[in-house]
């Protein structure tokens, strides 16, 4: 029979863990246990989670907010570039009225902000009773190396509130601390700490969060839409591939996405370039080639020590950057573990993991901000005219008629339901709503389309481009913004956006001539809904450059959009 020794007592174990404490052993906070059930909703402001309680606060279009709550333990010290670890769960009450840190990043002019300690979530519900909401889990966008959901185009109330749903945003790790790969760092661990993939992986504990925990603020987790825009969008392209996200989700948005993924060799590479900045800032070395022998002499765990010295604005900093300012940094990674290594081949191959409904689409004029930050070529002018009509078709090439097409093109594919958001664009007479010259320069531009799918009727956009909005084009803006998020409601209600007497917004279908997409449009004051058959491809843009343009014109344009990075923003 086994035997034991003598239960301790009560005051024993006191003393004991109080000695662990002090010495280090076991923090304070290890003390208190994340619980196993979680309370159901009782539409109070207090909710208790797996973790603790949090209060969230009374907030616009009679919603409930709780904010900055963390769905991780901070990834700072030796759990900087590792996969993300559970919260530590904490006592009292959580106050909700605050967002948490945003993540690091170099913002434009101002420098280095944020905080390694950013893995926080946001949640608003409409007021009431009602329990088993579908959930809207948004990715904010910012080339993976920018951005926050403090933003207030990314505040959920308007949408909560108006479309029954609850909306979940969520911070993550950027740039250099999301997505890393060197062998001195990174080749020891568990796979998901060898992956890389820190941000991606943060995501996924964030959705894990979700399906453990919503049910407390009345969500549904078996009802989960993940949304992004831009590198958000990139991000959940990145997640349909992700067998580690596998039942997370249930259907997609991906608004301004682009279907790019890394290599490892690439990822590695890159990161030893930053070692050489890394030793040339702080004088280590004169140039790159004694870099590269400085770097050659050292152990592994010397160039760990090294990397993990460096604060976050010395990592960032030592990065190129766009003209726009975002970092020139690769990120999501085919690592092979977390994301597949032969990347979205699995489209073609039908492979890929989450197979779950998707709505997908672009903006007409998707590069013309980029032209109109970068001041490279002159508004208005022949040459921006063209670099951005080509430029924004061969985002749309990349970020959604690639995409549909190769999904739709399997006999189990899920439905693809794609847009293309053109307000703002000027019409075939040269008219745009836009004030000025807004519509000539900036047109139907990259993030147009947030304002109306998210219901927060402003544009943050505005410190950089002017205002867009107006008196003159509220009444077709208002309704336009109640179409979109009609639409999208549906869409994470039941996974089709028809219904509720909506114009018909068919599925794509990849049968030549058949319907494809629609376009979201309006004028001063009404609706202007329309569908399309037409499908582009790289060939048919390239036959369209060459039949528009002569030499030497159009040598140096297709030199420009089918160069490495044609944009100067693809990553």
């Amino acid at each position: 029979m086994m035997r034991y020794g003598p239960i301790p007592s009560l005051v024993s174990v006191t003393v004991i863990l109080t000695i662990l404490v002090t010495l280090g052993i076991i923090s304070e906070s290890s003390r208190i246990p994340a619980i196993s059930t979680i309370e159901p909703w009782k539409d109070r402001p207090v909710v208790t989670t797996m973790y603790g309680k949090v209060r969230g606060y009374r907030t616009q279009n009679n919603t409930w907010s709780w904010k900055g709550i963390p769905y991780a333990s901070p990834p700072t010290g030796p759990l900087r570039w590792k996969a993300p670890v559970d919260p530590e769960p904490w006592e009292g009450t959580r106050s909700g009225r605050n967002f948490g840190n945003s993540a690091s990043q170099i913002l434009p002019v101002v420098g280095p902000i944020g905080s390694e300690d950013c893995l926080f979530l946001n949640i608003w519900r409409p007021r009431g009773s009602t329990i088993k909401l579908p959930v809207y889990f948004f990715i904010h966008g910012g080339g993976n190396s920018l951005g926050s959901p403090a933003l207030r185009d990314y505040y959920g109330s308007q949408v909560a509130g108006r479309s029954r749903i609850l909306y979940v945003s969520v911070n993550y790790r950027l740039s250099v601390l999301g997505w890393f790969r060197h062998p001195a760092v990174t080749n020891t661990g568990s796979p998901a700490d060898r992956s890389g993939n820190f941000g991606t992986l943060d995501l996924i504990k964030a959705l894990e969060w979700v399906r453990d925990n919503i049910a407390a603020f009345g969500g549904d987790p078996g009802n989960v839409t993940i949304a992004g825009e831009s590198a958000g969008a990139m991000n959940v392209l990145s997640l349909l591939t992700s067998a580690s996200a596998k039942g997370l989700f249930h259907r997609a948005v991906t608004e301004s996405g682009l279907l790019t993924m890394v290599k490892r060799s690439d990822a590695e590479t890159i990161s030893s370039d930053l070692l050489a900045s890394l030793f040339l800032a702080d004088k280590s070395a004169k140039d790159k080639e004694e870099s590269m022998r400085l770097a050659g002499s050292m152990s592994n765990r010397e160039i760990e020590a090294y990397f993990r010295s460096k604060t976050p604005g010395e990592l960032m900093l030592n990065i190129p950057t766009e003209v726009t300012s975002l970092l020139r940094w690769p990120c999501i990674y085919a690592d092979g573990s977390v994301l597949p290594e032969e990347g979205y081949q699995v489209f073609n191959s039908g492979t890929w993991e989450n197979k779950v409904p998707l709505l997908i689409g672009v903006n007409k004029d998707e590069a013309k901000l980029f032209r109109w930050m970068q001041k490279i070529v002159v508004p208005g002018s022949r040459r921006y005219e063209l670099l951005s009509r080509y430029q924004s078709l061969f985002w749309r090439i990349v970020g959604l008629d690639s995409v549909a097409a190769v999904i739709t093109s399997h006999p189990d594919a899920p439905p693809v339901f794609a847009y293309r958001f053109d307000w703002g664009s000027p019409d075939d007479e040269g008219v745009s709503v836009l004030p000025n010259h807004m519509g000539a320069d900036l047109g139907a531009y990259h993030h147009a389309e947030i304002p109306f799918f998210l219901g927060t009727g402003i544009s943050d956009l505005t410190v950089v481009t002017g205002r867009t909005f107006t008196r003159e084009n509220r009444e077709g803006r208002n309704k336009l913004t109640d179409l979109c998020m009609a639409y999208l409601s549906n869409f994470a209600k039941t996974g089709n956006p028809n219904g509720g007497n909506l114009p018909e917004w068919k599925s794509w279908d990849p049968d030549p001539g058949a319907h494809k997409l629609i376009i979201l449009d309006a004028g001063f004051a009404d609706l202007r809904i329309s569908a399309s058959t037409e499908t582009v491809t790289l060939l048919s843009l390239i036959r369209l450059i060459n039949s528009e343009l002569e030499e030497p014109e159009r040598g140096e344009i297709l030199e420009i959009v089918m160069g490495p990075s044609p944009l100067g923003i693809i990553r």
